[in-house]
């Protein structure tokens, strides 16, 4: 893929730009507006643009100008052929506040950042959950990001993003993405840090998996997760239930996650 990395961070350009490359990606990185012109000539077909949040707003302004020119069809070579790219944001969660030691009411504190909005993508349960986009000035046209990474994020978490986007859609149309977790729901395949061979799992630990990442970090009851792996809960089921959960227990451990057990109650973290 020919990548676009816009950032003004050059640690996070030659971190980014290294992680690409060494998945065989042709990377280019704007660090400023003279950068991006010259990195992105008007007109240049290119695959995706990767943007960090936290760029200078020139830069970002500039971005959201040479998008918006795509998305009209004006190319700089005046056949008006040039295609959009996919985007990827890279967004910085806010800054939590810290507890006053005085005792006086909470003072919060956060580093300005571009607002976040939603627009028209599908959430895992089927609720309308739009992609992202990044706004600008009233006068520059916002950036509609295909997908959102919130930072910090690992290497093979950034590859899987790009992989899927590479793929054709939004990472979450066919694609589940948990850490270095990538799952393919079309397939029913999970692999492990963008591993080109899927994981050993059975086809109950596949659905028990896929059903927890789903939950985003809340606990399932043993009973929802029976009915969704196994049907209704006769004795046997139950059984076949806590086997898989066992088995999914210590292969997710082996690669760093863990299911969390409270009560009757389980997560994937």
């Amino acid at each position: 893929m020919d990548i676009l990395f816009v950032t003004s961070d050059p640690a996070l350009a030659s971190a980014v730009k290294g992680t690409l490359e060494s998945a065989r990606h042709t990377v280019s990185a704007a660090s400023d507006v003279g950068s991006l012109a010259g990195a992105w000539p008007h007109g240049t077909p290119i695959d995706l643009v990767i943007i960090d949040d936290l760029s200078a707003h020139d830069l970002l302004d500039e971005t959201r100008r040479s998008l918006s020119r795509l998305m009209d069809g004006k190319a700089g070579d005046g056949t008006g052929t040039a295609v959009r790219p996919r985007t990827l944001l890279l967004s910085t969660p806010p800054r939590t506040p810290k507890a006053n030691p005085d005792d006086t009411p909470q003072v919060r504190r956060q580093t300005p950042l571009p607002t976040i909005r939603k627009t028209g993508r599908a959430k895992a349960d089927g609720q309308a959950a739009p992609p992202s986009s990044l706004d600008g000035a009233s006068s520059v046209p916002p950036i509609h990001a295909d997908e959102t990474i919130v930072k910090p994020f690992s290497d093979a978490e950034l590859l899987s993003y790009v992989h899927a986007l590479e793929s054709g859609g939004a990472a979450d149309e066919t694609t589940l993405i948990h850490g270095d977790l990538m799952l393919d729901t079309r397939n029913r395949q999970a692999f492990y840090r963008s591993g080109k061979q899927p994981l050993a799992l059975s086809a109950r630990e596949y659905t028990t998996l896929e059903t927890l990442i789903r939950a985003n970090g809340e606990f399932l009851s043993f009973d929802e997760l029976l009915e969704k792996v196994c049907g209704t809960g006769i004795f046997e089921q139950r059984d076949i239930m806590d086997g898989t959960l066992y088995s999914l227990t210590r292969k997710m451990r082996r690669m760093g996650f863990f299911i969390t057990q409270r009560g009757h109650r389980y997560r994937i973290r």
